[in-house]
């Protein structure tokens, strides 16, 4: 990341939520930023929700200069983010226009929600919580300010006034469910594990088979000591679905308490290999991404909803690509995700067209022309993707294959070395270095390699065939 983002990411308040989905790309370190109104912000009270704090008819000045006065003042670095400023002095210009014009309560409502939005969206957290707590008051009967508002306030930790928001979102909008396991997540964290359940529950009738849902049930039968059950709703939700990790990191510990190691190790294996828990999907949140000006955090997040969500996917490239066309990690991101090699061969052409020593670009283009048989190409991209650091087991990996294709097994032998030594639990990693023993001649040592990959991958079929190969032989 340039300088200049790192000083948009300093000037912002943090999100758990944020650092939760950020990934190595960005390099995000949202600090610090915003301090100032965390007073502000603190003042608002969510008692006021389901009754109206004001209850002054909406044109007398008292009203008027209460709103005017729940309106949080936008911040100091509202111009770090290009466009930003100009969108959120907009809104809040029509948002102080309508208090004075004496408009409705809800519309007044619904447009400070819509602040709170875009202050979200930005990563602007006190801020959002200012406009949604107005607009929780002024328009009690729009599920999503009170839903929003709770969500930023579960986000920082807190419970108790998170309850009755979610309470009054779920009364207002029952078939929402994403509010529904937000509150039984909420009751859950307060001991409350009836009325949990009963969330979970309600989840589960507006979602069959829905694995988190079932993952909350596992976890309140392990609270009451029915690990039996826990095992019975974790086994059923693995089966329609497998790629959950969270599951089988709950029957993992499921197995050890019922002292059956063996399983126990398979399910922690199977967990591991599936990667990181992400959170539901969860529309109301998820789409006011796309409303942000951040273009690292958009790219971060068409990562993050590639497999979640699409068309959500599609809709924060086309944002970002929109705000900012010359940059090149819009067309990095564009590689990683575009269906065929050649598309991709084009998107990091493009980014090193932009900055010819951008180093994930080189160490992309570098891998992908390996893959395709241009292995003196490869080779110099590779080696200049070392240079300006993109110093990954990755990038040694491929830099090694390239090399023995073109006859240089020492140099070669060297880079798969380094390649292990970076990333030694990768399967993927030994399986290279074998094939290149098996080049070398070195066969012995191939074979150990291939026991590593097995050791690592059980049942993989290319590496158990090479071994069996190589036994024969």
């Amino acid at each position: 990341m340039g300088k200049a983002s790192k000083r948009r990411a300093q000037a912002r308040t943090p999100s758990p939520n944020a650092r939760r989905t950020i990934g190595p790309r960005a390099r995000l370190a949202l600090k610090g930023g915003a301090l100032l109104l965390l007073g502000v912000a603190a003042a608002w009270s969510t008692s006021r929700l389901l009754t109206r704090v004001d209850k002054t008819p909406a044109g007398s000045a008292p009203a008027a200069a209460s709103r005017l006065a729940a309106v949080p003042e936008p911040p100091e670095t509202v111009d770090a983010l290009p466009g930003f400023g100009q969108a959120v002095s907009e809104a809040d210009r029509l948002l102080r226009q309508a208090i004075r014009a004496e408009a409705p309560p809800e519309t007044v409502g619904e447009m400070a929600g819509r602040l709170g939005n875009l202050y979200q969206a930005n990563t602007y957290g006190a801020l959002a919580e200012a406009g949604y707590t107005l607009a929780s008051d002024l328009d009690p009967d729009n599920p999503q300010w009170a839903y929003l508002l709770a969500f930023r306030l579960q986000e920082r930790g807190e419970t108790t006034p998170v309850t009755p928001l979610l309470e009054h979102t779920v009364a207002l909008d029952p078939g929402y469910a994403p509010a529904w396991l937000k509150l039984a997540e909420n009751r859950f964290k307060q001991g409350a594990f009836e009325p949990a359940r009963a969330a979970y529950d309600r989840r589960l009738a507006l979602l069959p088979g829905d694995p988190w849902a079932a993952l909350g049930l596992a976890r309140l039968a392990i609270e009451s000591g029915d690990w039996a059950e826990a095992e019975s709703r974790l086994e059923g939700a693995i089966a329609t679905a497998p790629e959950f990790a969270a599951l089988h990191r709950l029957l993992a510990a499921v197995h050890a308490h019922a002292g059956h190691p063996e399983a126990e190790a398979e399910a922690r294996r199977r967990a591991n290999a599936l990667g990181r828990f992400y959170a539901a999907p969860d529309p109301w949140v998820d789409s006011l991404i796309a409303q942000s000006f951040d273009v690292d955090w958009l790219l971060l997040n068409v990562s993050r909803y590639a497999l979640l969500d699409a068309d959500l996917s599609r809709t924060l490239f086309d944002r970002a690509r929109a705000l900012a066309p010359e940059n090149p990690d819009v067309y990095v991101v564009l590689g990683e995700h575009v269906e065929t090699l050649d598309e991709a061969r084009r998107a990091f052409e493009l980014a090193l067209s932009f900055d010819p020593s951008h180093p994930t670009a080189l160490a992309r283009l570098g891998e992908l022309l390996a893959r395709q048989g241009d292995h003196a190409r490869a080779v110099d991209l590779l080696e200049r993707a070392l240079e300006v650091g993109a110093e990954t087991a990755s990038v040694f990996q491929f830099l090694g294959l390239a090399l023995s294709e073109l006859g240089r097994l020492d140099d070669a032998m060297r880079a798969l070395e380094e390649a292990v030594a970076r990333a030694p639990h990768n399967a993927d990693v030994h399986y290279s270095r074998a094939y290149l023993l098996q080049r070398a001649g070195r066969l012995d040592e191939a074979a150990a390699a291939l026991r590593r990959v097995l050791e690592l991958r059980p049942g993989d079929e290319l590496a158990s065939r090479a071994l069996a190969d190589l036994s024969g032989g």
